[in-house]
């Protein structure tokens, strides 16, 4: 069975929030589960980020929003960082992949089965992972 879990950025505090899961309840508003307590949290206040369904060489989770480093003896790629994003028009399929990626297959699918992934962050708390030199 896939997993399907979310994890939210607080824009206001800078904080992903500490929460145990997630509901959608309508458009505007989120519900925030914290045990057995749930809170209500309007959308615009926070940025939602998917599970993609993989870990990295380590086995944590990788969510939208990481920033990974790739080495990938295929394409000649060696510590590499990508941010992970959702393309819904993905090659004409929807799913998770670098950002920026340059081929026309799915990178980060294909990286995954031939060579290391490694979590090194994410785009809230490290945004200097992504500068160029």
């Amino acid at each position: 069975m896939r997993e399907i879990k979310f994890r939210a950025w607080d824009k206001e505090n800078k904080a992903f929030m500490p929460s145990e899961g997630y509901a959608i309840c309508d458009g505007d508003v989120m519900g925030l589960r914290y045990g057995n307590e749930m809170e209500d949290v309007l959308t615009d206040q926070i940025e939602l980020m998917q599970y993609t369904g993989l870990k990295d060489m380590y086995g944590r989770d990788i969510y939208e929003g990481d920033v990974v480093n790739v080495t990938w003896s295929r394409d000649d790629t060696e510590g590499e960082n990508y941010a992970i994003a959702y393309d819904p028009n993905n090659d004409g399929y929807s799913a998770f992949d670098f950002v920026d990626w340059y081929e026309d297959m799915n990178g980060l699918s294909c990286a995954y089965i031939d060579g290391q992934i490694t979590v090194i962050g994410n785009g809230f708390e490290n945004p200097e992972l992504l500068e160029v030199d």
